[in-house]
């Protein structure tokens, strides 16, 4: 079985907390799929999504950081 892309990265967020997030295509029972992770100081969440799933968080996420910080 062929692996497919795999994306990383490693950053300091805000709190200065050293965060590793990676992004791996794998089928979910034969449909196209994403399995994503987020790795921190105390914790870690793996979370597998469909790529219609993973597009969508993707837009919303992209529409939500465009309109920047708002104060409360």
């Amino acid at each position: 079985m062929a692996l497919g892309k795999m994306v990383s990265n490693r950053f300091t967020n805000e709190k200065g907390n050293d965060i590793y997030i990676r992004a791996n295509e794998e089928p979910i029972h034969g449909v196209p799929g994403i399995l994503l992770y987020i790795a921190g100081p105390d914790s870690d969440t793996e979370m597998h999504v469909t790529r219609q799933e993973g597009l969508e968080l993707l837009m919303l996420l992209s529409k939500l950081l465009k309109q920047g910080r708002r104060t409360r």
